[in-house]
């Protein structure tokens, strides 16, 4: 008798509390929107993009909202303006294709309503990759398994204080898994994916010792056509993508570090980064 009297009670103040419950609206203020940029510009020939879209409210996210009624210009350190013409999806092109100079700089400026958003960048020098050239791994060294890797032979210009992105595509494709981006600065060079120490003429003749470039961390298959992007990076672009990437690896986590946007180069209040880069890329076929 005593348990059904307690189970009756349990009952009842289960349903009671299931009769409290009450949708709570949460009054959410929205903040105006702000311009964000995406451009990159470099010392390849073809024409310079800068896109242009505004932030929407945290619950109302329906779709990408494009900025179309700007006046974008690019000014170099000798004077010469391009104005951009818009094209479609935020986007503002140049007339013609051009291509960076290394050693000037570049300005981005932005007019919008109002508002004027400015952003400053140089094209710096770097050494061009020598080769790029594959091997197969037959037995596990450490955290590499056994596979078809990729490598790079490439000088790296001195003094100290240069920075680094790689992108690698297979196949015509873009490799974007799980490793993030690849970058680096020139602290250490010699263990970098520079491979700075290994003979161009014989890369390969020391891996029956163990001994082996450093490979870009992706396992290809034979025939693979894989192309190397090398591109020197301003500091500045470096610390914004080492704080984007850290804002990508939170997982909800009590551990998390605090969300925070990433450190612009845009100056007025705009969200995004105009980077001018140098790029080296080589290709190779996959073989043993």
């Amino acid at each position: 008798m005593k348990n059904t009297l307690y189970n009756l009670a349990v009952l009842a103040l289960t349903v009671g509390l299931g009769a409290c419950e009450k949708v709570v609206q949460l009054d959410v203020p929205e903040a105006d929107p702000i311009v964000v940029v995406e451009s990159q510009i470099s010392n390849e020939t073809e024409k310079w993009l800068v896109n242009l879209t505004l932030t929407q409210p945290y619950f109302d996210q329906s779709g990408i909202v494009f900025v179309d009624d700007a006046i974008v210009t690019i000014e170099d350190n000798n004077n010469s303006i391009d104005t951009l013409v818009y094209d479609a999806d935020g986007n503002y092109l140049s007339k013609v294709e051009k291509a960076c100079v290394i050693g000037d700089v570049y300005t981005l400026k932005i007019e919008h309503g109002s508002k004027t958003y400015t952003s400053t960048e140089k094209c710096f020098y770097q050494d061009t990759i020598d080769l790029v050239e594959s091997y197969y791994l037959p037995e596990r060294n450490g955290f590499i398994p056994v596979g078809y890797y990729v490598f790079e032979k490439a000088n790296e210009y001195e003094p100290d204080g240069d920075f680094y992105l790689w992108n690698i595509y297979q196949n015509g494709n873009i490799l974007t898994d799980s490793i993030g981006y690849l970058i680096d600065s020139d602290e250490f060079r010699e263990t970098g994916f520079f491979n700075i120490s290994i003979d161009p003429d014989d890369p390969l003749k020391d891996i029956d010792r163990g001994v082996f470039p450093r490979p870009f961390p992706w396992n290809f298959e034979k025939g693979d056509s894989v192309t190397v992007e090398q591109m020197r990076i301003s500091e500045d672009y470096y610390n914004f993508i080492s704080e984007f990437s850290t804002q990508q690896q939170r997982s909800g986590t009590p551990f998390d570090p605090p969300p925070f946007n990433p450190t612009s180069n845009i100056s007025g209040g705009a969200y995004g980064f105009f980077r001018v880069v140098n790029v080296s890329s080589k290709s190779v076929i996959v073989t043993e």
